[in-house]
This record gives structure tokens, C-alpha cells and sequence, in this order.
């Protein structure tokens, strides 16, 4: 099953780093670092799909709201 994981994630990268740059503001460095803290949280098993959606559907899940606690995690540390 890991390996089969994996091999989704290969297959979608390129769609889901454009995902990532678009939740990202555009931003490269973000979006990167954003992908590779959703691929962590789904290759250590904080992210499942479920099967009620599509592979890529839930993988851009994922990447968006990885994106959007990133950005609370900023605007918290902003306004301490």
C-alpha cells in the first residue's frame, strides 16, 4: 500500500505543485514547503483518503489545507 502511495503521489506531483503554488499566492518557496509537509502528513499517516473522493481530489485537499494552516500559523505569529 506504501508503495502504491507513493507511486500516486509521483504521478500527481506536477498538478499538485501548480495546486500548491496557487494556494501559495504564486509564491515557489511556499508552495514547496507546503507539498512536501502534505506529502509528510501523508506519508506518516495524519492524511488517509478515505475513498470518498478521488485520489487527486483528496491530494489537493490536503495541499489546501496545509496551505491554509500554515497561513493561520503566520498570522498568529504576526500578531504576537
Amino acid at each position: 500500500e506504501d508503495e502504491e502511495l507513493r507511486s500516486e503521489l509521483e504521478k500527481h506531483h506536477p498538478v499538485a505543485y501548480g495546486w500548491a503554488l496557487h494556494c501559495c499566492g504564486r509564491n515557489p518557496g511556499e508552495a514547496e514547503d507546503v507539498l512536501q509537509t502534505a506529502y509528510l502528513r501523508i506519508l506518516g499517516g495524519k492524511a488517509r483518503l478515505n475513498g470518498s473522493s478521488s485520489f487527486r481530489t483528496w491530494l489537493f485537499a490536503v495541499v489546501r489545507n496545509t496551505a491554509a494552516d500554515r497561513q493561520r500559523s503566520w498570522w498568529r505569529r504576526l500578531v504576537r
